[in-house]
């Protein structure tokens, strides 16, 4: 690497370092100041969920802003649907990198995501993430209830089918929570595909891992998915859940390829 590329590499780790503590401060004092007052002057549940899903929105968006402003990456956004119309389905996602779930909620403001433990009970954004309702994959019957729940509502669900992110450059392999949720809710399945060029936080990765070129994000929001399954309504809720989730690999691992080879 040139000493040009080293200089640029170091401004944008300097500033993701930057970025990443602003994140953690921000939902410290959210999670401290500003959801126990929501708490204490608003009384309606459904209210204080709107309330913290519209400021995660917000924080994200502001930190995704600030990381396009300093290059680090470039966000492009296709096919998304209105909130509207999003009402009630189950959007399915890969998970290329750390930052998915960030650029996504930063694009769709009102969805619930099921997120990990850690995430949850985390003492930075663990408050704020509680108090918008949030799924915590805590325990598989839990999250299929909750999650079926959230959906019944009438709201968006982001689930990541992998369970976490993948490996670059191998097939993409899906846990079956998500076709449990999908068959025992019988939500509209909206796939979004999500590609980054070049990769960023991939797993693995540390956070001063910062490629010098611009990583290019791109989450391509599809039409409802309308699989032909005969004679899966006979089979067992394991097997149909296996069968589904083969289908969903399949699609996945389709598209991802495509727009992978698009991309280059």
């Amino acid at each position: 690497m040139s000493v040009a590329g080293r200089i640029k590499q170091g401004g944008k780790i300097l500033a993701s370092g930057c970025l990443f503590s602003i994140l953690g401060l921000g939902g410290l004092l959210v999670s401290t100041l500003i959801v126990p007052l929501v708490k204490l002057t608003c009384r309606d549940a459904l209210k204080r969920q709107q309330r913290g899903r519209r400021l995660i929105h917000l924080f994200f968006k502001a930190f995704v802003w600030a990381m396009e402003a300093t290059g680090i990456l470039s966000l492009e956004v296709e096919g998304l649907l209105e909130a509207r119309e999003l009402a009630g389905k189950l959007i399915l996602a890969n998970h290329p990198g750390y930052l998915d779930v960030v650029l996504i909620i930063s694009v769709l403001g009102e969805s619930a995501c099921v997120v990990k433990k850690g995430v949850y009970n985390n003492p930075f954004f663990g408050g704020l993430v509680r108090m918008a309702g949030h799924v915590p994959n805590l325990d598989p019957e839990d999250v299929l209830a909750r999650g079926a729940e959230v959906l019944a509502k009438g709201n968006s669900l982001i689930v990541f089918p992998e369970g976490t992110r993948s490996h670059q450059g191998k097939p993409l392999h899906f846990q079956r929570g998500a076709a449990h949720l999908a068959l025992g809710s019988r939500a509209p399945i909206v796939p979004l595909i999500v590609t980054c060029d070049p990769p960023l936080l991939e797993k693995g990765a540390k956070w001063y891992d910062i490629p010098v070129r611009t990583c290019r994000y791109r989450i391509h929001a599809q039409a409802p998915l309308a699989f032909d399954l005969p004679g899966i309504e006979r089979l067992t809720q394991c097997q149909a859940a296996r069968v589904l989730t083969r289908e969903l690999e399949g699609h996945f691992n389709k598209e991802v390829n495509e727009s992978n080879d698009h991309a280059h």
